[in-house]
């Protein structure tokens, strides 16, 4: 679970493809990860688009709290066991 306090602004900077990294890196291994956003459209609209395509995603989603995070993390754990 990564809070955006805990990333850099290269993070939220889709140009950099910073972020299309680390999220293929999660995909790739199938290891999940929940990224904790409370606003995604302060990013730009752009970011608010990859949040949105996330939503359903297998191994990396957006939250907007920890706690619904956490239950995503649980649940799939619990799922895939």
């Amino acid at each position: 679970m990564l809070d955006e306090k805990d990333l850099s602004a290269d993070f939220f900077d889709l140009r950099t493809g910073l972020a299309g990294e680390v999220l293929q890196k999660f995909t790739n291994y199938r290891a999940r990860l929940a990224i904790i956003v409370a606003d995604a459209s302060a990013y730009g609209s752009r970011f608010g688009e990859l949040v949105y395509e996330h939503r359903t995603h297998n191994s990396v989603r957006f939250f907007a709290s920890e706690q619904l995070a956490r239950q995503w993390l649980t649940y799939n754990r619990i799922t895939k066991c």
